[in-house]
C-alpha cells in the first residue's frame, strides 16, 4: 500500500536533505522523481527494510508561511501551535505522514552548519524548547567541527567549542520533558584530527549519522525506535563529556561531575549548589556596560553558585542569598517597585539571575540572546523562577508598550515572548532609544505571564490538522530556486554537478566545483567581495559538455526582475574569480570512487573553467528583457512562469557562450522528454 509522507522545509535544500538521508537509509529498488507542482518535488520509492515491503511517495513541500505569507492554504506550524509551542522560533524541516485526509506531525530538524561556539551555541535552543515541549520529536543536527576564517587570508582560526552545558541541555530537557529532543553530530568536511590537536581525544564514534538515518525512516515506518534515541542521547553525553575535558575545572562542571549528574538524575540546579566551587560572572566589555551594571554584576557575583560554568550568561541565587540580594538592588535602584522587591526577597525557592544586553546599539534584537532563556529552562526546568536583567538599549515605542501592556508586547516581539514567557522578573538599565534618548531603570513581575504561556493548556491531538494542498497559493523567490534546482540537479544531472544552491534561509556554508578528479570545496563563504565587486550567487552549476572545458554558471534569483541590483552579472564572475585566488579549505576524491574529505592544498585554475552569469526571476511583472540586461549586466536570464505540473522557462542570452549554453540545455531537455519542464 502507498503511504504518503510529506517534507515541510524551509527551502527546497533543506527538504531535500531529508529526502537523501531517507534514500541512503532505504536504498530503494526503484526511484521516481518528478514534478507535482511547480514548487513540489515528488520521490515515488520502493524499497525492503527490516524484512517488510514498503511503497512510499515523498512530498517535498519548500517555503514555509512565515512572516505573514499565505504561500500554502494551511500552515502546518499551526499543529505545534496548537500543542504548546508559543514562540516564534520554528524548526528547518517537519516531517508527516498523510493518512485519511489528515496530516500528523512525526518529527522536525534543524540543521546547523555555523560555527558551535560563543553565545552561537545556544542561539536557536528557542526552536529545541519550542518544538520540544509539543511531544514532536525534534533533532538538531551539528556539522563537527566548524571553523572561523580569517577574512583577509581565508585561513583557520583556533577551534572553538561550544560550553558543554549546551549538548547537556537537549538530554536535560529530553528526560525532563518525555520527548525525545536531542543534538546529532556528524561530522562536518573540516573534521581532521591529523590537523588539530585539540580533536585528536575526540571519539569519531559519537558521530551519529547512522542511527539518525535510522530513527528517521523507522519512526516514519512506525517501529520503535528506543534503541535509536537511547544510543543519540548516549552520544550526546559523551560529547558533553569531551568539551567538559578541555574546559577549564576551576570554572566549569569537569567531566566526572557532569557524568554523576546525568546517573544520579539529580537537577542541575540543585547539583550545582552542592558541587560548584565557583560563582558566576557575566563577561561584559567596559563599553557594553550601562547605567550601573557594573555593580549590578560585582553584586551578582557576590551572591551566586555558578550553574555549571562561570561563562554562562545566567547562575543561581541559593534562596538563603535572595534577601540580600533584594536589598542591596534596593540601594542600587531605589526607583524600582518595592513591592516586587519583597517578592524577590522571599526565600521559598533559588532563582536563577540571567544577565543579558538583549539588543543592538539601534535597539534591533540582539539574535543569539534568544536562546539564552529557553536554554536555561532546558537546562534547568521551566519550574524555577528566573530574574533577567536587560541593560543593552530598548526602542521606546517597545519600552512604553512593556510597561503598559506588556501581554500585547509579548504576542506581538518574539524576542521580548522569549524573555517574558520565561521570566518570573524582569528588570531593566536600560538607554531608550528616542528622538532624543534617555535612560530607564524599572523592575516588572512577570510572574503571571510566565504562567499564562507555560501553563496553557495543550492539545494531546494537535499535531495532527486537516491535509491541504500540495500546490502552493502564490509563487516567490522560493519557487525560482526550487524551479532552478530541479532543472538542473534532477533533469540535467547527467551532465551537470551542483556546487551550490543557498535560496531563502539557506546557510552559506560552502561552494563546490569539480576539478581534476576531485570535489575541491571552499567553506564560510563571505557575503561579498568588496574588493573586486563580488557578489555570492544563489547558484552555481558546474556543466560538462558544452566547451572543450567545464561551465560554472551563476545565477542570481529573484521573484522579480528589478530586485536584480545593478551590474550584479559582473558580481556574480568576479566572486568565482576572487574565491578561486584561495586554496580551497578541502578536497575529496570523486573519481574512481568517492574518498574522505582532505585539506587542500592546491589553488583551482580559474582559467580552466568558462564561467557564465545569470539572472533568474518571475516573468510575473517582469521588465523588457533589454531593460534586465542593462541594469543586471547577467549573460543570460531564466525567465520563469509556473505552469500546472512543472516549469515554462524562457532563456535569453546575450553573448555568444550563453547561446551555445541555451541551446546545449533545449538540447538535453529534448533528449529527457519529460513534460514537466519546458526550455524555449
Amino acid at each position: 500500500m502507498l503511504r504518503i509522507f510529506r517534507i515541510h522545509g524551509d527551502n527546497i535544500v533543506e527538504c531535500e536533505r531529508i529526502a537523501n538521508l531517507i534514500l541512503e537509509e532505504t536504498e530503494p529498488t526503484s526511484v521516481e522523481i518528478s514534478l507535482m507542482s511547480p514548487s513540489t518535488i515528488v520521490y515515488n520509492i520502493q524499497f525492503n527494510y527490516l524484512r517488510h515491503y514498503f511503497e512510499w511517495q515523498l512530498e517535498l513541500l519548500p517555503g514555509f508561511n512565515k512572516a505573514g505569507r499565505r504561500r500554502w492554504e494551511a500552515n502546518i506550524f499551526k499543529g505545534l501551535k496548537n500543542s504548546g509551542s508559543f514562540l516564534d522560533e520554528t524548526p528547518d524541516a517537519i516531517v508527516t505522514c498523510v493518512e485519511s485526509g489528515l496530516e500528523t506531525i512525526l518529527y522536525a530538524i534543524e540543521f546547523c552548519s555555523a560555527l558551535q561556539a560563543g553565545n552561537q551555541a545556544w542561539q536557536r535552543s528557542g526552536r529545541a524548547f519550542s518544538t520540544g515541549r509539543t511531544g514532536c520529536p525534534y533533532l538538531y543536527i551539528v556539522d563537527f567541527v566548524k571553523y572561523e576564517l580569517d577574512s583577509r587570508t581565508r585561513k583557520r582560526k583556533a577551534l572553538r567549542f561550544p560550553n558543554p552545558a549546551v549538548p547537556y541541555s537537549y538530554i536535560s530537557f529530553s528526560r525532563e520533558s518525555g520527548n525525545f529532543v536531542a543534538q546529532v553530530y556528524i561530522r562536518s568536511e573540516e573534521f581532521d584530527k591529523q590537523f588539530d590537536r585539540s580533536l585528536r581525544k575526540f571519539d569519531e564514534n559519537n558521530f551519529a549519522e547512522a542511527e539518525l538515518s535510522c530513527y528517521i525512516v523507522k519512526r516514519m515506518c512506525g517501529f520503535d525506535t528506543t534503541k535509536e534515541e537511547e544510543a543519540i542521547l548516549q552520544k550526546n553525553l559523551n560529547v558533553v563529556l569531551f568539551l567538559a575535558s578541555s574546559s577549564r575545572p576551576a570554572t566549569n562542571f569537569t567531566p566526572i561531575q557532569w557524568r554523576h549528574l546525568y546517573a544520579y538524575h539529580q537537577g542541575i540546579v540543585q547539583f550545582s549548589l552542592e558541587n560548584s566551587g565557583f560563582n558566576f560572572r557575566k563577561t561584559i566589555t567596559a563599553k557594553g556596560h550601562h547605567g550601573h551594571s557594573p555593580e549590578f554584576l560585582d553584586l551578582v557575583e557576590s551572591l551566586s553558585v555558578g550553574l555549571a560554568s562561570k561563562d554562562l550568561p545566567f547562575g543561581i541565587i541559593p534562596n538563603t542569598n535572595r534577601r540580600r540580594l533584594a536589598n542591596e538592588i534596593r540601594l542600587l535602584y531605589p526607583t524600582y517597585d518595592t513591592n516586587i522587591l519583597d517578592r524577590i526577597a522571599s526565600d521559598h525557592s533559588d532563582l536563577i539571575l540571567c544577565m543579558m544586553k538583549g539588543f543592538k546599539p539601534r535597539g534591533d534584537d540582539n539574535r543569539p540572546d534568544r536562546g539564552i532563556l529557553p536554554f536555561a529552562a532546558m537546562l534547568a526546568s521551566t519550574d524555577i523562577e528566573i530574574m533577567t536583567y536587560i541593560y543593552g538599549p530598548v526602542i521606546e515605542r517597545n519600552f512604553n508598550a512593556l510597561i503598559k501592556n506588556p501581554e500585547r508586547l509579548a504576542a506581538s516581539s518574539g524576542f521580548w515572548r522569549s524573555i517574558l514567557a520565561l521570566s518570573s522578573f524582569v528588570a531593566l538599565d536600560v538607554p531608550v532609544i528616542a528622538a532624543h534618548s534617555y535612560d530607564e531603570k524599572v523592575l516588572l513581575d512577570t510572574s503571571a505571564l510566565k504562567k499564562h504561556y507555560i501553563e496553557q493548556l495543550l492539545d494531546k491531538d494537535g499535531l495532527t490538522q486537516n491535509r491541504f494542498s500540495s500546490i502552493p497559493q502564490s509563487f516567490h523567490e522560493d519557487d525560482v530556486d526550487t524551479g532552478i534546482h530541479f532543472l538542473f540537479s534532477h533533469r540535467l544531472y547527467k551532465v551537470c554537478f551542483e556546487g551550490i544552491c543557498n535560496p531563502p534561509g539557506g546557510d552559506w556554508s560552502g561552494l563546490s566545483v569539480l576539478y581534476k578528479n576531485h570535489e575541491v570545496r571552499w567553506l564560510s563563504l563571505p557575503r561579498v567581495s568588496k574588493k573586486v565587486n563580488g557578489k555570492r550567487p544563489d547558484h552555481v552549476l558546474e556543466l560538462f559538455g558544452v566547451f572543450d572545458c567545464p561551465v560554472l554558471l551563476s545565477i542570481e534569483s529573484k521573484e522579480h526582475s528589478f530586485d536584480l541590483e545593478v551590474n550584479v552579472g559582473k558580481g556574480l564572475v568576479n566572486y568565482i574569480h576572487n574565491l578561486m585566488n584561495y586554496v580551497p579549505n578541502v578536497e575529496r576524491l570523486v573519481s574512481p570512487h568517492i574518498g574522505a574529505w582532505t585539506r587542500s592544498e592546491h589553488h583551482v585554475d580559474y582559467k580552466a573553467f568558462k564561467t557564465i552569469s545569470a539572472a533568474a526571476y518571475l516573468r510575473r511583472a517582469a521588465q523588457a528583457n533589454g531593460i534586465v540586461f542593462e541594469r543586471s549586466n547577467c549573460d543570460m536570464l531564466f525567465i520563469m512562469e509556473p505552469v500546472e505540473h512543472g516549469w515554462e522557462i524562457e532563456i535569453v542570452t546575450a553573448t555568444c557562450a550563453a547561446k551555445i549554453l541555451k541551446e546545449f540545455i533545449c538540447d538535453k531537455i529534448d533528449e529527457i522528454g519529460f513534460d514537466d519542464i519546458t526550455i524555449f
